[in-house]
């Protein structure tokens, strides 16, 4: 197989079921043919990212993240595709280890955020603890003139309960919980705009997106770049 791109995903698995479902339902076509050529990590024994970030005495998801990129760059993809927020906080090490491009998810939403919601100056940032925490976002937020709202502890541990136990515990999506955080954010965080920094929460906008509040959805960002580049490589 030639022209085509690697998905590292499996972090966690449902969530890249979704990019994998947006990028195919999105791709222009009338045969099979038509879709994108690509190979699909779902390496679903990566340690948590998040823990690690919160604590380095958890184990380091580094080495297993690095030993996906060493082996499928022998294959040489015309890109790679992270999909997970949290895993960019080892992007540096990452790109270090390849030549092959790795699209930055983040880096993606944030330059997006003019075009989806260009009045917005309080951007919120949902996500995991060890996203949040770390500032994966922060910088890129500041660096683009915007002002970055974390969550409040109580909206924090109501995300982690939307994201480790009704999505990577239980299979489901909590619509009523999922709105309520978008809620919280805009109306008593005044965020103009709140990004969904986690894929999980992507996962939520893709089965629950039926609600007024404006989110920058990093995953969806990313399927579109994806799409992008991956319909230019196959030419």
């Amino acid at each position: 197989m030639n022209n085509f791109f690697t998905i590292l995903g499996g972090m966690g698995s449902l969530a890249t079921e979704s990019f994998v479902r947006l990028l195919n339902a999105r791709t222009p076509s009338n045969r099979d043919q038509d879709y994108l050529d690509y190979i699909v990590i779902n390496h679903a024994t990566i340690p948590d990212r998040s823990s690690y970030i919160m604590d380095h005495s958890q184990t380091n998801p580094l080495p297993a993240l690095l030993a996906d990129i060493t082996q499928q760059s022998k294959l040489n993809p015309a890109f790679f595709v992270l999909t997970c927020n949290s895993a960019h906080y080892f992007y540096p090490q990452l790109q270090s280890a390849t030549t092959i491009p790795i699209l930055h998810m983040p880096k993606l939403a944030v330059e997006q955020i003019k075009e989806i919601a260009p009045t917005a100056h309080r951007v919120g940032i949902l996500g995991t603890p060890g996203s949040i925490n770390n500032g994966i976002y922060d910088n890129l937020l500041i660096s683009n003139g915007y002002e970055p709202v974390k969550p409040t502890p109580e909206i924090l541990a109501a995300t982690e309960e939307l994201i480790f136990t009704d999505i990577k515990q239980n299979g489901q999506v909590n619509a009523e919980r999922f709105h309520h955080l978008l809620e919280q954010m805009q109306t008593e965080l005044n965020c103009d705009a709140t990004i969904l920094g986690c894929t999980e929460l992507s996962l939520a906008q893709e089965k629950a997106a039926n609600h007024p509040y404006q989110v920058i959805d990093a995953q969806s960002i990313l399927v579109d770049q994806t799409l992008k580049l991956g319909l230019a490589a196959q030419k």
